[in-house]
């Protein structure tokens, strides 16, 4: 009965992930309507955050993935509020009110989390850790990995969500399209800290069960991370259909050579792993 459950979850996973594909390409035509780009981006971080949820829950169990929900809320919450009214550690910066009417809207909490979880996941591909519990030297490296493939996200998305879109605006317009360099370093340190924070927290109560553990080690299951980051990916190449320009043509190829290189090493790991069925 486990199996079959297991099976049936991971159907309606892939079948989210196929419409989480068509969305992202149905956005290009929303781009030029600010609304319509609104309404998009918060449909996309939804299916994220449920992918996440699915997938995390069956591999953490639901207490311990609400466990990683809470710490990426409160750390990123706690930054996020602190960078906009200090400037450390990302820059000065407000959020448009496109986004919702809070300092910092709902929707940027729930894509820390979301984007962390897959960093998180494809971590562990990279590094080879899979089903293995954390333990010795891996408490620090699978943290720290994780941290290069989440901000390799917010190189690629950010010129583009506030240069050219406006959903957050730089009070200090940066080098880099626009964005503050200090932003990328401040978002390095902040992942890292609620990644470090939840890889302390299952090296003691990270738990798996022999049942479980066997419907974990199918490359199916792994596969999901890699092949939803990848599209997360291409949903920023797409941005040269809206508008080609120096910025979405740059962000495009950065995509191409940062987090199309990652989903692709990781289905190749995930495929030559002899003990993954």
């Amino acid at each position: 009965m486990a199996v079959k459950n297991a099976k049936t979850l991971n159907k309606f996973r892939w079948s989210l992930i196929l419409v989480f594909f068509v969305v992202n390409v149905l956005l290009i035509f929303t781009y030029k309507d600010p609304d319509l780009l609104a309404m998009d981006s918060f449909l996309v971080t939804a299916i994220l955050f449920i992918l996440a949820v699915l997938h995390g829950s069956e591999r953490y169990g639901k207490k311990n993935i609400l466990i990683f929900f809470l710490i990426t809320w409160l750390v990123s919450f706690f930054f996020e509020n602190l960078s906009i009214a200090t400037g450390f550690p990302f820059g000065f910066y407000h959020y448009s009110p496109t986004l919702g009417l809070l300092t910092v809207p709902l929707i940027i909490i729930f894509a820390y989390f979301s984007i962390g979880y897959l960093a998180w996941m494809l971590s562990h591909v990279l590094t080879g850790q899979y089903t293995k519990k954390l333990e010795g030297k891996q408490i620090f490296i699978v943290p720290f990995v994780a941290a290069f493939l989440m901000v390799m996200w917010d190189l690629t998305v950010d010129p583009i969500s506030s240069t050219l879109q406006g959903l957050w605006v730089w009070t200090t317009p940066g080098a880099y399209f626009g964005v503050p360099i200090s932003n990328f370093f401040g978002w390095f340190l902040v992942v890292y800290l609620f990644f470090q924070i939840f890889a302390f927290y299952v090296y003691r109560y990270d738990k798996i069960e022999p049942k479980k553990e066997l419907n974990l080690l199918n490359k199916p299951y792994w596969a999901e991370a890699a092949s939803v980051y990848g599209i997360t990916a291409m949903g920023t190449i797409l941005s040269v259909s809206y508008q080609y320009n120096d910025i979405t043509v740059s962000m495009a190829l950065v995509t191409v050579f940062t987090m199309i290189f990652v989903a692709i090493l990781a289905v190749i790991n995930i495929w030559n792993n002899p003990d993954l069925n």
